[in-house]
This record gives C-alpha cells, structure tokens and sequence, in this order.
C-alpha cells in the first residue's frame, strides 16, 4: 500500500472517531448537539484511552518520514492527552508547540499550489480557534459560553487539517512496509573491522 493512502484512511479514522466522541460528550456538556472543545471530548473517558492509542500510531508511522519535528509533535499530542486539561495547563502547552512544530515542518513548497492553500487553511483556522479561546477564557460570562459555541468548529478544522498537511511531506512513491532501521548492522562490522585494521598496523 502507498503510504500516503495509509496516511488518508488514517485520517479518514480519525475524522470519525473525532465526530463520535463530539456527539457523544456534548450531550452531557452542552445538553444538546452543540460544539464543544474537541480536547474536551477526547480527554474524557473512554475516549482518551482511544486517542492515546491513535497517537502512538502516528508517532509510530511518522518514523518514515525522517524528521524528528514530526516524531516530536506527535508524542507531544500524546502527552498533551494522556494529561488531564481540567487539572493543568500542561495540556495546552504540549498541543501549542506540538502544532507549531507541524506546522513549521510542513511549510509548503510556493510551487505547490493546492499544498500552500492548505497550509494557509489550517494556520488561519489555527489562529481563529486561538483567538476564540482567549476570548472564552477572559471574557465569556457564563460556563456555557466558553464550554459550548461554534466557534469550536475551527478547532475541529485546525485539528483535522494539521494532521492532512503531513501528507505533503510523504513521497509520492513510498510503500507502507515494516523496514524502518534505526540502527544499522552493516555500517557498525564496517566500523568494527576499520578499528580492527588500524590497530593491527599500529
């Protein structure tokens, strides 16, 4: 399978596990089908344990794509949900700089079109969810204005978008197989046998 087909269905799954616990969690929250924050749905049980599993998946599968920014933002969502969003603020400092360094890994190439509109989406969505959530911390004036609002549905489009940008930074032709080396046998015998050699002269 091409990787980056992998890397849709992915999306695809996450997209629809994502709208479940929306759906499920804004009843108790909002009393109603009304956006909620989507680290909201997730941090709360049995959907962290879910999205947890999710993310190691990513962090898993980014191997491919040799880029420690990505390996990072993604153990960084890891962690920004293994925590609990109701007790610290540990949780929104993973997912910021999770996401910057996403974002700043999948800059676009200008010659790429469709991948620079993209970016644009998923960095303007970001900076609207942001700003949104500034305002529902200082200045909502009821609990269910900063727990309950559409504006949450650009999280949801932030969220989503940011884990599509990678797919920009799959090569085309990549297959999906289990072959990742982290370490390589060859080059340390070649190494061993160099050291050997050298001493042998000496």
């Amino acid at each position: 399978m091409l990787y980056r087909t992998f890397w849709l269905l992915g999306l695809g799954v996450l997209i629809i596990f994502n709208l479940v616990a929306l759906v499920d969690v804004s009843v108790d929250t909002c009393n109603g089908h009304i956006p909620i924050l989507l680290s909201r749905a997730l941090t709360t049980d049995p959907y962290r344990g879910l999205t947890l599993a999710f993310c190691l998946i990513a962090v898993a599968s980014s191997l491919y794509l040799n880029s420690i920014l990505i390996i990072a933002g993604f153990f960084g969502f890891f962690g920004a949900f293994l925590v609990s969003m109701f007790q610290t603020n540990a949780h929104n400092a993973l997912i910021l700089v999770s996401a910057l360094f996403l974002l700043y890994e999948t800059f676009p190439e200008l010659s790429n079109a469709v991948w620079v509109l993209h970016w644009g989406v998923t960095a303007t969505a970001g900076v609207l969810c942001m700003c949104w959530l500034i305002y529902s911390i200082y200045w909502c004036e009821t609990e269910h204005c900063s727990r309950c609002s559409y504006w949450y549905i650009t999280e949801y489009v932030f969220f989503w978008s940011l884990y599509g940008l990678v797919y920009w930074r799959i090569p085309a032709t990549l297959q999906w197989r289990d072959n990742v080396q982290l370490i390589k046998p060859s080059d340390t015998k070649e190494d061993d046998s160099d050291e050997r050699s050298s001493l042998l002269k000496f």
